[in-house]
């Protein structure tokens, strides 16, 4: 990484700091770049002195990111070359010691059991924690398993096993499909003969080519239906040509949806969604896609506000346990114990507020230090 980059560092780590996840931040500079620049404005014509043509401030952020994506693969290549031959080195003695191995492993087991049989028996004298970190368990489970299923509802047509395996098993879609991703104009979508798609969750983009001497809108019919799309040129000699017609694999809102020309160049077709889900094609004449291949993440901001507060919450305590730092259910008990650190009967009473006197139990008893029990005895 050149030292061009790295100068930023700190300033974008400030912010990124600030923001607390990569969506903050990456929502702070794209804000940036809408307030400050005209890095979303459109050029209506070639005589536009502000704005990009359509497509390309799209494509410029797909090249930045293919571009450090290419060299983070090029780590992980250098790394797995490295691993390997310190794996053939031992891949000789494998053998005489997993014989070894599963011998000693025998007469562990057998210990270890014969430990468990013992402490498995109940002492009178134990404590018995709670474990009160089983609700916000309950909870980050119920919020992953929201997400799975969000993730994993009908949005993505199912497939029979044997027509996975047959896709699965056919590189030349694969190779295909990773071509359509390296593209904003068919990303999650496909290039056809005189056009391109690309989807989100919830809308798709057609990209139509036109011949060129097609410059004004009146020249241009576009007919949107709920499960049907037609459109058609004029031709020089002022014949309407069709450039496409057919009926759509899902229904769409069509008064949502919009189309839009680029002179001499192409037309751009915007249909909203009517149910979420991903599409296979754009026409049911058309070959589809394997929709196993294509980026079906969702972002974050499709979740409802509870699932939102808890992976930020999941987020922040494992940066703080990354840290050293308590979680937030550990911060909520040292609130509580400040609170009564200075309260009548306190044997810390006149003391500054210091945590690492007690140890808090997963069930939520509180005990004193040993050392500092001493000290108090003393």
């Amino acid at each position: 990484m050149d030292d061009k980059n790295q100068q930023y560092d700190n300033l974008l780590i400030g912010i990124l700091q600030n923001e607390g996840n990569i969506s903050g931040f990456l929502d702070a500079v794209f804000g940036f770049l809408f307030r400050r620049t005209d890095y979303f404005r459109i050029m209506k014509s070639k005589t536009d002195k502000l704005g990009f043509l359509p497509g390309t401030a799209s494509n410029l952020m797909v090249s930045a990111f293919k571009k450090y994506e290419k060299i983070a693969t090029g780590d992980e290549q250098k790394k797995d070359k490295g691993h390997k031959t310190e794996r053939d080195k031992e891949k000789a003695s494998t053998v005489t010691q997993q014989t070894k191995d599963v011998s000693d492993t025998t007469s562990k087991h057998m210990e270890v059991s014969n430990e468990k049989k013992t402490s498995n028996r109940p002492n009178q004298d134990t404590e018995k924690p709670l474990n009160t970190s089983s609700k916000q368990s309950n909870t980050e489970v119920k919020v992953q398993s929201k997400l799975q299923q969000d993730m994993k509802d009908d949005s993505v047509p199912q497939k029979s096993n044997s027509e996975n395996i047959e896709q699965d098993a056919n590189p030349e879609l694969a190779r295909q499909q990773a071509i359509y991703q390296a593209s904003s104009e068919s990303y999650n979508g496909a290039i056809r003969d005189n056009y391109s798609w690309s989807q989100s969750i919830t809308d798709l983009d057609i990209c139509l080519k036109i011949p060129n001497y097609i410059k004004k809108g009146k020249d241009i019919k576009v007919c949107i239906e709920k499960k049907h799309i037609k459109v058609s040129h004029k031709d020089e000699s002022g014949q309407m040509v069709e450039l496409m017609n057919g009926e759509l694999c899902w229904e769409v809102n069509k008064e949502e949806s919009i189309w839009n020309l680029v002179p001499a160049e192409h037309i751009l077709i915007n249909l909203d969604k009517k149910q979420e889900r991903w599409w296979e094609a754009i026409l049911t004449t058309e070959p589809k896609i394997n929709v196993q291949k294509i980026d079906a993440s969702r972002p974050m901001t499709d979740l409802d506000d509870e699932a939102q507060t808890k992976i930020e919450e999941m987020m922040f305590n494992e940066r703080q346990k990354k840290l050293g730092l308590p979680q937030s259910h550990e911060k909520k008990v040292h609130d509580v114990l400040a609170q009564a650190w200075n309260a009548e009967g306190s044997p810390f009473k006149g003391q500054p507020f210091d945590p690492s006197k007690l140890n808090v139990g997963q069930g939520g008893m509180i005990t004193i230090n040993d050392s500092e029990a001493n000290k108090n005895s003393s």
